[in-house]
């Protein structure tokens, strides 16, 4: 059953619904909502156009550029951070990225300028840094770390150290902030983790024979949730962030520090079953910046237990909550999307 042409979308965000079974091993109806902004570096937030992903987008070198959206349940918000960082004016060998996300989520990464391997007695370390330059925010110019494999992308793996010699050295490398403890190296960017990569992929369970004989083609009992938390441990809070957190982002923009607070405009969800109405909970569990492109995606999904009789759902609505302020209101929609948000949207306070 097609369920896509039995949503309404009142609202200004692109929708997409799929079917799937959730840990327990029923059947659902997920519906993921995805509001997009285009954002200055003034701040001022323009509605734009990101469309609910059904496959993952990956980074050149490796790993993730975007997750996909197929997740059915998540807990809490992941924030991530894909772009390039500029270094400013007067640095010279290295300088700072970082990312802050209200008063509860704060990441430092440091960047360095291009640097190889080098002898220092009998350790191999990287050298000095080259000339700064715009610098890709991704893991494989980081740490690698390949058992277990928290980035198995990443530079200065090998059974021989000496084997690194003139090899390029990692650029990038998270710093600790008081209070926030000593972050793993290999996460010396703030992009979305692969699923297969730890500490995700450790998360999803036991495929094992007992699994393959009396479980499949389900999850196993041993499932996580928090495997389908994408954003790296700093940057995942499991109080759900809100829509217009205020965010702070250094070292990336060519311009300086990037401010800026997004409207405080979400969704919501009903289905109508047999005639009846039903709300059904949501809340923020992605908040997905890419600065090269200065657009910031919202996620908003519910997942929708079916009945026997897929049929009996007669109707699913998203509507929105809140006002979209009118300076917002400029959306950039192809003429294709799956599912266009409505000029004329509609909010529910």
């Amino acid at each position: 059953m097609d369920f896509d042409q039995r949503c309404d979308n009142a609202t200004w965000a692109a929708t997409r619904t799929f079917t799937t079974s959730d840990k327990a091993g029923y059947d659902v109806v997920v519906i993921v909502a995805k509001l997009a902004y285009a954002v200055g570096f003034d701040g001022a937030a323009r509605l734009a156009f990101r469309p609910v992903r059904t496959t993952q987008v990956p980074e050149r070198g490796g790993g993730l550029r975007f997750p996909d959206d197929l997740a059915d349940d998540k807990r809490g918000t992941d924030v991530g951070l894909v772009g390039t960082a500029h270094p400013p004016a007067g640095a010279s060998e290295s300088f700072l990225a970082w990312i802050r996300a209200g008063g509860t989520l704060r990441k430092l990464v440091r960047v360095w300028g291009p640097r190889t391997f080098v002898a220092d007695g009998a350790a191999v370390v990287p050298g000095p840094a080259g000339k700064l330059e715009p610098t890709p925010l991704r893991y494989d110019l980081a740490w690698a770390e390949l058992e277990p494999a928290f980035n198995p992308i990443g530079r200065g793996a090998a059974s021989d150290p000496r084997a690194l010699l003139g090899k390029p050295a990692p650029q990038l490398e998270p710093e600790s902030e008081p209070g926030l403890g000593k972050p793993r190296r290999a996460h010396g960017a703030f992009a979305p983790i692969d699923p297969s990569w730890e500490p995700r992929r450790g998360l999803a369970g036991t495929f094992d024979l007992e699994w393959r004989r009396k479980r499949a083609p389900f999850r196993p009992k041993d499932f996580h949730l928090r495997h389908h938390d994408w954003a790296c441990p700093e940057l995942h809070s499991d109080a759900p962030l809100a829509p217009d957190v205020p965010v702070e982002v250094g070292g990336v923009r060519p311009e300086g520090i990037w401010r800026f607070k997004l409207p405080a405009y979400s969704v919501a969800f009903t289905s109508r079953t047999d005639g009846d109405y039903a709300e059904h909970p949501t809340h923020l569990d992605g908040y997905l910046i890419d600065a090269d492109e200065g657009v910031v995606e919202l996620t908003f999904r519910t997942s929708i237990r079916l009945p026997k009789k897929w049929e009996r759902v007669e109707r699913l609505f998203v509507t929105g909550v809140g006002e979209m302020p009118e300076a917002a209101r400029e959306p950039r929609r192809p003429a294709t999307s799956p599912s266009p948000a409505r000029t004329d949207a509609p909010t529910a306070g």
